[in-house]
């Protein structure tokens, strides 16, 4: 990470963290493919290029997606209240608009998580605006910025990442659709040559 969390401005440090992770994920990508290459076992390409597109194509099954929506409204309700009780985290005004700013992008970053992938990527970036958040000491521990992104943000996605139970291969729900279609289609047509059938007796 190229960014120096505590010396960047508070104004746009979660999107320039996202991407910068992103560009480390490509960089880490990118490597991972050119020593599989020169493997010559092609099965181990075959497995990493599967992971690839199993985390590209793993959606939120119901209780993820709630969790997920769960940590999203948290981060609304860290924007409300730094914004009324900026002073007591050691903010000034004008760090408190920037914070309450990140805290709704993060909200909205939350929300569209579609994918393994995205989620990955975001916990990551939300664990690096956490340690920068540390440096707002609240004289209550329980009420400090970073304990509250922890424990109401990073803890439910974290959940959503370690039980595979929490996402659904998406490719699997698109053949189930394909086969259903297929199966209705192919119903519709045995139907009409039913009906053609008994156009052609009358």
């Amino acid at each position: 990470m190229s960014i120096n969390l505590f010396v960047h401005p508070i104004t746009n440090l979660l999107q320039n963290i996202i991407q910068e992770t992103h560009a480390e994920n490509k960089r880490r990508h990118e490597k991972k493919m050119a020593e599989i290459n020169l493997i010559a076992n092609s099965k181990l390409r075959d497995d990493y290029v599967r992971q690839l597109l199993l985390d590209k194509f793993l959606a939120p099954v119901d209780k993820a997606q709630s969790q997920i929506q769960s940590a999203a409204k948290h981060a609304q309700y860290m924007a409300e209240s730094i914004n009324y009780y900026y002073k007591d985290h050691q903010l000034t005004k004008e760090e408190s608009r920037a914070v309450c700013e990140q805290f709704r992008f993060l909200a909205a970053r939350i929300a569209q998580i579609d994918s393994l992938y995205d989620l990955k990527s975001l916990y990551h970036a939300t664990t690096l605006f956490a340690h920068r958040m540390s440096e707002f000491k609240h004289s209550d521990r329980k009420y400090s910025i970073e304990r509250a992104v922890r424990k109401h943000i990073l803890d439910k996605l974290g959940d959503c990442i370690a039980t595979e139970k929490n996402f659904q291969n998406r490719l699997s729900l698109i053949n189930q659709t394909t086969i259903y279609s297929n199966y209705a289609l192919n119903c519709d047509a045995f139907s009409k040559q039913l009906e053609d059938k008994k156009l052609a007796c009358d």
